[in-house]
């Protein structure tokens, strides 16, 4: 057994290779030898205090040619980034790469060189280094132009100012998202018109974080009421006027609003011709009669109001056959009417005369009851007009005119003529 076993032994060690007590370095494999390496201390931002370190470095090669990469690797907070560069040279050549501290505290940097194929030739420690932030940090800002507190209607413009050189330096860009507004809003989109936003109470929150854990935040608070309805008025010119006389009816807003562009309805009963969404209606040829006139204007955000007047329109004046100066006027001359004191005599003998009158007409009850009752009516309840001509305006009321011009209307309530 003990000669199996040596001999199992000694065929064993024929196929065992020699190990070399040295390690072949692959940085001088390939032929490449440092010549120099040192770093720089940088203030990019130029406050006093180191951001940013460069290192350079210069290289020897034997070979013909060759085709480095340089790593500049930069550790933070269990955090890694990088920066690369590529060399291509023959017998010798230098390079740079800087690293850009995102981030206040210790770093460390480490230098990696690989070939063309990818394989580590050298790692290089540069070492350990306190700085502070090179580039801008992330940062959010909403603007406000217009009020905290506004109507609806209001000019209103937010603002979103943001700004973040970190994550984009080292290729870790981060995610906007903005909440609280009425309408979806694009990442790209930096200015909000919120003058168009309905009514409400709105909280406005942009939150943002890139790849290197990096944040920022603001918030907007806004408060939109609904814009109160129009205010305005209804001016009249030519009411109790005769038909012909000048008429109209304007619509005037009150003092500090402008209604020029708002929707103006106009509604008449009974109907008249008018142009619509116009702010005055000219009435001079309206027929006689009494007219319910609305206006409602609505502004931009579709809030309404309503204002109306009641008109009245009178026939126009009767032209008689006789001499001016012999008959009585149908409308007053003004300062031009002739007086005489003729008048107050027989101001006291009407007084006189229905006082008698009064008393009679209290005493005879009775017949007036059966001078009711003899008042004639057609087979269309229509009154006797004793012969005169007659006719029935648009509201349903009969008139009759006498020969000298005067008018009656008919009293259905007091069942009698009545003189206009």
């Amino acid at each position: 057994m003990r000669e199996f076993f040596l001999a199992l032994l000694i065929i064993t060690s024929c196929f065992i290779q020699p190990v070399s007590a040295e390690e072949v370095d692959p940085f001088e494999e390939a032929g490449l030898t440092l010549v120099a390496l040192r770093n720089d201390s940088l203030d990019v931002d130029q406050d006093g205090i180191i951001d940013s370190i460069r290192v350079v470095i210069v290289l020897n090669s034997t070979n013909s040619w060759v085709d480095l990469t340089l790593t500049l690797y930069g550790e933070y907070a269990g955090r890694i980034v990088d920066d690369e560069i590529t060399m291509s040279f023959d017998m010798q050549a230098n390079a740079s790469i800087t690293y850009d501290s995102w981030a206040e505290g210790e770093h460390m940097l480490y230098l990696d060189i690989t070939d063309v194929e990818g394989r580590l030739l050298s790692q290089i420690a540069i070492g350990s280094f306190d700085l502070t932030p090179a580039l801008l940090t992330p940062s959010i800002d909403l603007q406000l132009s217009g009020s905290e507190i506004m109507e609806t209607g209001d000019d209103c413009q937010i603002e979103r100012k943001f700004i973040d050189e970190t994550g984009p330096r080292y290729g870790m860009d981060g995610t906007r998202s903005i909440s609280g507004t009425p309408f979806k809003v694009l990442d790209d989109q930096n200015f909000l018109d919120c003058s168009d936003w309905p009514a409400g109470e709105y909280i406005i929150r942009e939150t943002y974080q890139n790849g290197l854990g990096q944040t920022s935040m603001d918030e907007l608070e806004i408060v939109i009421v609904n814009k109160p309805p129009p205010a305005f008025e209804l001016a009249v010119s030519g009411n109790e006027v005769a038909v012909g006389g000048p008429c109209s009816i304007d619509h005037v807003p009150a003092p500090g609003e402008d209604h020029l562009l708002y929707t103006k309805t106009w509604t008449i009963t009974p109907q008249s011709g008018l142009d619509s969404n116009s702010s005055r209606v000219d009435c001079k040829d309206w027929s006689p009669g009494v007219y319910k006139v609305l206006l409602t204007v609505t502004n931009f955000e579709g809030i309404k109001a309503t204002e109306g007047v009641m008109l009245v329109r009178l026939p126009p004046p009767v032209v008689q056959d006789v001499p001016q100066d012999d008959a009585l006027p149908l409308q007053s001359r003004g300062e031009d009417t002739q007086t005489s004191s003729v008048g107050w005599y027989g101001i006291g003998l009407l007084s006189i005369f229905l006082g008698i009158a009064v008393f009679v007409l209290m005493s005879r009850n009775s017949e007036d009851e059966d001078i009711l009752m003899s008042i004639n009516l057609d087979s269309d309840g229509k009154p006797d007009s004793d012969g005169l001509p007659t006719h029935v305006d648009d509201e349903g009321i009969l008139w009759r005119r006498h020969e000298d011009g005067q008018v009656d209307w008919w009293d259905q309530s007091m069942m009698m003529w009545s003189r206009w």
